[in-house]
């Protein structure tokens, strides 16, 4: 063989959540990992730092669809200026 043979590289583990992606090895002990990492954001900030501001964007998008929710269904605040404010607008 005119090609010299290269050292095997370890097995790197594969994402469970995109199979063909490798699995960030910085999220390997954390609850509910999946190794769903595909813009690799772990590799430059800190994983509790990722989940916390994800947990904290998940709170206000609940936050906000409760509010369109409510503004379909007629919740208005008091007062004559956001009596005809709509969604549909």
């Amino acid at each position: 063989d005119p090609f010299p043979k290269l050292p095997d590289e370890p097995e790197q583990k594969m994402s469970e959540a995109l199979p063909y992606l490798k699995a960030p090895p910085q999220l390997e002990g954390w609850v509910g990992n999946k190794g769903f990492d595909p813009l690799s954001v772990t590799d430059a900030l800190p994983v509790y730092l990722t989940r916390e501001a994800e947990l904290k964007h998940g709170r206000v998008c609940m936050l906000a669809t409760v509010g369109w929710i409510a503004t379909d269904l007629g919740v208005r605040f008091p007062g004559e200026m956001f009596q005809s404010v709509s969604t549909l607008q």
